[in-house]
């Protein structure tokens, strides 16, 4: 009896459920919880503007790694360079 009764409940949600998923608009079928709004031309101008600066502030943020890590890498040319002239030891009139 009470499985009889859980399949009759089920049954009635499952019918108000599809009933409820049909709803139609000028556009097609709409699923529920679903809205649209209206954007106005300065809106998407707005989203516009903070999606290119968040990539601008990206782009910024890798250009100044990009410096850095070439900066050190020149240091440690600069220093293997002067390592191997000491290294080599005395002048070039002292080879003549």
């Amino acid at each position: 009896m009470r499985t009889r009764h859980l399949s009759l409940v089920t049954q009635e949600h499952s019918d108000i459920t599809k009933e409820k998923s049909s709803a139609c608009s000028p556009y097609g079928p709409v699923r529920a919880g679903l809205t649209t709004s209206q954007t106005t031309p300065n809106q998407q101008l707005l989203e516009l503007l903070n999606s290119l600066e968040s990539v601008v502030e990206n782009l910024n943020y890798k250009s100044f790694t990009v410096y850095d890590t070439l900066i050190i890498a020149l240091e440690e040319v600069r220093a293997a360079l002067s390592a191997t002239q000491t290294d080599e030891g005395g002048t070039d009139a002292d080879r003549s």
